[in-house]
């Protein structure tokens, strides 16, 4: 378990301009909700998991607020994805996989082109950079990768485990801990994937005790 306060040094969060960021991620969210109503949905879970995550990783509060928001808007460079291959329920040719990679650099370019949402910008490009290195499209390592895409990895891979979607079916809360724990090291930061169960064991453990 990571100590309390241990990762409040760890980084800061970007400057933002005094303007609207709430209201242009909103339009933002608002387009991928009739464009792509599965990655919207997708998207607003994975905000609430960073949401109640933050709070146990006690983070800085802007820097909890910049983990939130990049969850909010991790995937919106789907939008840009054709919809034969981010809908495709079989698996993706090689071709098709590259595509599917790219929205990541896609999603830095839409969020870089709002000068409110620009520090977003290199933050969503690292949800997918793991922490063994191999991940994309930098292969950054370790505390490389910015610590809210660290947290939003963690949040992504567990709702898409746990929710049905057009690839893939869904599997228990239980399953998708353990497959986390499994790949904690490698694809995950293992002192965010501990934070991250103790937030569901003691959730568990307040319901059984009927709190």
């Amino acid at each position: 378990m990571i100590p309390p306060g241990s990762y409040r040094e760890c980084a800061e969060a970007p400057p933002w301009p005094a303007q609207p960021q709430e209201a242009v991620i909103a339009g933002l969210l608002n387009l991928a909700a009739d464009s792509s109503p599965d990655v919207a949905a997708h998207m607003e879970r994975t905000a609430r998991l960073a949401s109640a995550f933050v709070q146990d990783l006690e983070l800085t509060e802007p820097l909890a607020r910049t983990t939130v928001l990049t969850a909010r808007v991790h995937d919106i460079g789907k939008l840009g994805v054709p919809p034969w291959v981010l809908e495709k329920a079989g698996p993706l040719s090689e071709f098709e996989i590259h595509v599917m990679r790219s929205h990541s650099v896609v999603g830095q370019a839409m969020l870089e082109r709002r000068p409110e949402l620009a520090p977003l910008g290199p933050l969503v490009r690292a949800t997918h950079e793991r922490w063994d290195g191999s991940g994309y499209p930098d292969r950054l390592c370790g505390s490389a990768v910015p610590l809210p895409s660290r947290v939003v990895a963690v949040c992504d891979a567990f709702d898409a485990m746990t929710k049905p979607r057009v690839y893939s079916g869904s599997v228990s809360i239980a399953a998708a801990l353990g497959e986390l724990d499994r790949c904690a090291g490698t694809q995950f930061d293992p002192g965010v994937v501990a934070v991250f169960r103790g937030l569901f064991e003691s959730r568990f453990d307040r319901l059984a005790k009927g709190a």
